[in-house]
């Protein structure tokens, strides 16, 4: 996640559901036809993709969601777990309740991992997965690799101490920066500092709930198709974790947004959402049922 572009000024009105097993949610949607549905990372919520929701939303039914616990349904979560499990049941039963037919998941940092997970147990919501910079750590990771974890965990857990003391915008700093490039924070607009301040609180519960690494035997049993798009000025451990589940993903597509960051949906809207046209069309119920392009 960056504030490299304005965040909505025209997002659809966000309906809020309970699902059946009592997790509250948010979603914003527009269009008709297949679905996209659209996952959102770390300090983001449904608003995050408002330069993806109406160019996808000309030949397809997108559907932008806020997980648990993030804006608007802070207080409506507040008896129930945050984690990264909750979260990927919250997606399924969000598909099975709402969305009422298998879908596109386009999805983003802490959220690209929600969906790796997703694709690899329920496989039969699926029709296609794009993991856009996606977070975690790899199983085996070498040691300058498990360093620069470190580092940025540490930086984290600094950042979350810093919203806790009240320091908000300087909590939100550290993080933002720590994920994309020195400065994004300073440099993002109103709108994208607006949403990370709603989902502030979030950040503490992330940092302590400990994903667990992606593994080669999990890689190895995800049978929908997958792209994964990378950030070209991205930070190295996402750069990291694309080459490791391109190698493990058996069939898996890989691309990279000249000149972005890890916000390249919202740094180059136009390349981002070419790239996910392209590879859901492929892979639409009526195209073809195999992975590639």
């Amino acid at each position: 996640m960056t504030g490299m572009s304005p965040v909505p000024r025209a997002m659809p009105y966000a309906q809020t559901i309970t699902l059946a097993n009592g997790a509250s949610v948010a979603f914003a949607q527009a269009g008709s036809g297949e679905p996209i549905l659209l996952v959102h990372g770390s300090l983001c919520d449904y608003r995050y993709w408002e330069p993806q929701l109406a160019p996808l939303a000309s030949t397809h039914r997108v559907l932008s969601l806020s997980l648990g616990h993030y804006f608007p349904t802070r207080e409506l979560n507040r008896a129930l777990p945050f984690s990264w499990n909750a979260h990927v049941q919250q997606i399924a039963a969000f598909i099975d309740e709402v969305v009422c037919e298998p879908a596109h998941v386009v999805a983003h940092s802490r959220g690209a991992y929600l969906a790796f997970h997703l694709a690899r147990c329920f496989p039969d919501r699926l029709l296609s997965v794009t993991l856009a910079d996606p977070g975690g750590a790899v199983q085996g990771s070498d040691a300058p690799g498990a360093q620069a974890a470190g580092k940025v965990n540490t930086l984290r857990a600094r950042a979350v101490a810093l919203i806790e003391q009240g320091e908000v915008d300087a909590g939100l700093a550290l993080f933002v920066d720590s994920v994309s490039r020195p400065g994004s924070w300073a440099h993002s607009p109103y709108g994208f500092k607006a949403m990370a301040r709603d989902n502030a609180h979030t950040l503490q519960p992330q940092i302590a709930e400990r994903m667990p690494a992606f593994a080669a035997h999990e890689a190895g049993a995800i049978m929908v198709p997958v792209l994964l798009v990378g950030g070209e000025k991205s930070p190295s451990i996402f750069h990291r974790n694309i080459e490791w589940l391109h190698q493990h993903i058996d069939g898996a597509c890989q691309m990279t947004i000249t000149g972005a960051s890890h916000g390249m949906n919202l740094a180059h809207p136009r390349a981002f959402n070419r790239a996910v046209l392209d590879f859901v069309d492929a892979h639409g119920r009526t195209r073809s049922s195999g992975k590639g392009i």
